[in-house]
């Protein structure tokens, strides 16, 4: 009795403890949904983050091989498509992402990582060639592929084989946009124009039009009419083939239907590229040589779009006859992977920077000031003096700051012809006089060159000017051309020039290591007809160069 003395009832105790125990039950269960709550929304925070550090790292990435490439895009016409390759890739990879897998853990781990590590390692050495030899194709075949390799490493990683498999189109995609290596492209435009120019002068002559074929050149009653790069097909072949493989993968077609649309285009090209050829030739030889122009960019612009049109009626027959293309379900769920491998990202971000400050460094300690440089007098005054207007597809595929030519008699009655060409100092500067040099393009106007004989120092009024020498065989008359490339990272003496004009993989190399990049280049380039004998056009040479070279 006297246990309730102190007025409460005797389950009161054990209502106390009910209610705290029961209050507790709530408690907890609030808790857990609250903790429930808020892991989630940390870990997306921290995913967010993940990617956005992923996509701002791969970003910076890709402008570096966009930076690569982008002077071929805009200043080679053949490669102008390259320009609008970036956005098409990325619209592919966005329709791919709209249907992607489930994310996987990759099957292993090490490989991936060695593939990363070893395009991290061939970045450094990549950057530090290109450097000195913006214009070397193969450093851009091998940035491309590496970016490549990273990023599809990282995507293995990232969300397993089915990621890879489903992601590696787009990727792969983009090495349409690289530059041809310069000698398969070479081969390619020379038998093209070839054989373009044989059946232009096969129309003529079952049109009653009587026509010979010179090389690339084709002789009719009003002149010569070249047939130029331009023209060869190539560069609609390039265009059709990368707008072949974008329909390709845009209407989901299977392998077959890829290849015959590919194997399509390229006859396609080719025939529009006959038949714009033919349309001006057929001008050229009724209205003369100067016809040609007013008709060179609108049949050229027509027929392009006839070209791309006509590829894009064939993808829309493929994509109605035979079985429908299966197309991947969208996703039912958000199929991103939780977590990103955020060490291997600083770590390869690091790697990226430290790469780029290293090469600026090296560069910047052993730049060497411009030496001076020299001029031309053109020779108005000889006999029978007249400029020679650079065509207009010459001048804007060079790109020079400065130039002209100009033809004239000599004292002895020898015909010569001069070109002079001068760029600025620039990243691009003379990046396409190497592989548009005599020994190269005279063999497309239909001569045939006899012999190289080599490079060899001559003195002209006190600078040792480096000259190329070539003979050829102009139909029955000996053309003789010299040919001077003067780069002005260096004073010039003998050894320094021929190192300089050094354009094999050991001279691009060593050019590297002395930390040379290029700072305005100029060109001179001379033609003389009817020498017989060689040392007798040299000799010449050296009398010419007297009155035409000027230091300073």
């Amino acid at each position: 009795m006297s246990c309730s003395a102190a007025g409460n009832p005797p389950w009161s105790s054990s209502h106390s403890s009910a209610r705290k125990l029961l209050e507790l039950g709530y408690a907890m269960p609030l808790m857990d949904e609250a903790g429930a709550q808020t892991a989630p929304i940390s870990g997306a925070s921290t995913n967010k983050a993940g990617w956005l550090v992923a996509i701002v790292l791969f970003g910076l990435l890709w402008l570096e091989l966009i930076n690569q490439l982008k002077a071929e895009w805009w200043l080679n016409p053949q490669y102008n498509y390259g320009l609008i390759v970036p956005l098409l890739a990325l619209y592919l990879f966005w329709k791919r992402w709209r249907n992607r897998p489930a994310p996987a853990p990759p099957a292993a781990t090490g490989f991936p990582i060695a593939l990363i590590l070893f395009g991290a390692t061939l970045f450094l050495l990549i950057r530090f060639l290109a450097e000195a030899n913006p214009d070397w194709r193969l450093l851009s075949w091998l940035l491309g592929l590496a970016v490549v390799t990273i990023s599809l490493s990282f995507l293995y990683l990232t969300g397993g084989r089915a990621w890879l498999r489903h992601f590696a189109f787009p990727f792969l995609f983009f090495l349409v946009a690289v530059p041809w290596p310069v000698r398969i492209e070479q081969v390619i435009i020379q038998d093209l124009m070839r054989a373009v120019t044989g059946l232009n002068v096969i129309f003529l002559q079952l049109a009653g039009v009587p026509a010979l074929q010179h090389g690339n050149v084709i002789e009719v009653g009003s002149g010569f009419i070249g047939i130029e790069e331009a023209c060869s097909g190539v560069r609609s072949l390039q265009a059709t083939l990368m707008i072949s493989i974008f329909l390709g993968e845009l209407y989901f077609f299977n392998a077959i239907r890829r290849i015959a649309l590919v194997i399509i285009g390229a006859a396609l090209a080719f025939v529009c590229n006959v038949i714009r050829t033919a349309i001006l030739v057929w001008v050229g030889t009724n209205r003369g040589i100067t016809g040609i122009e007013a008709w060179h960019d609108p049949a050229g612009l027509t027929i392009l779009i006839v070209c791309l049109f006509g590829l894009w009626l064939v993808s829309l027959v493929m994509l109605r006859g035979g079985d429908r293309p299966q197309i991947p379900p969208p996703p039912s769920t958000q199929n991103v992977p939780a977590r990103l491998s955020s060490s291997l990202l600083i770590g390869l971000g690091m790697w990226l920077l430290l790469v780029e400050v290293s090469v600026q460094i090296w560069y910047r300690a052993h730049q060497i000031a411009a030496s001076s440089r020299w001029a031309v007098h053109w020779p108005e005054s000889e006999n029978n003096y007249k400029p020679v207007p650079i065509a207009p597809e010459a001048e804007s595929l060079l790109h020079f700051n400065e130039g002209g030519g100009a033809a004239w008699e000599g004292d002895d009655g020898h015909r010569w012809i001069m070109y002079f060409f001068k760029w600025l100092p620039g990243r691009t500067a003379a990046r396409f006089v190497k592989v548009h040099r005599p020994d190269i393009c005279l063999p497309a106007s239909g001569r045939t060159m006899e012999r190289n004989n080599g490079l060899r120092m001559i003195a002209v009024n006190g600078l040792n000017m480096p000259i190329r020498s070539y003979r050829f065989d102009d139909r029955g008359s000996p053309l003789h051309v010299f040919y001077c490339y003067w780069d002005a990272r260096s004073s010039y003496e003998s050894v320094a020039a021929a190192e300089a004009e050094d354009w094999s993989a050991r001279g691009r190399i060593r050019a590297a290591l002395q930390g040379r990049r290029e700072i305005g280049a100029q060109i001179l380039e001379i033609i003389v007809w009817g020498y017989q004998d060689d040392d007798e056009a040299n000799a010449a040479l050296a009398r010419e160069l007297g009155r035409l070279v000027r230091a300073g």
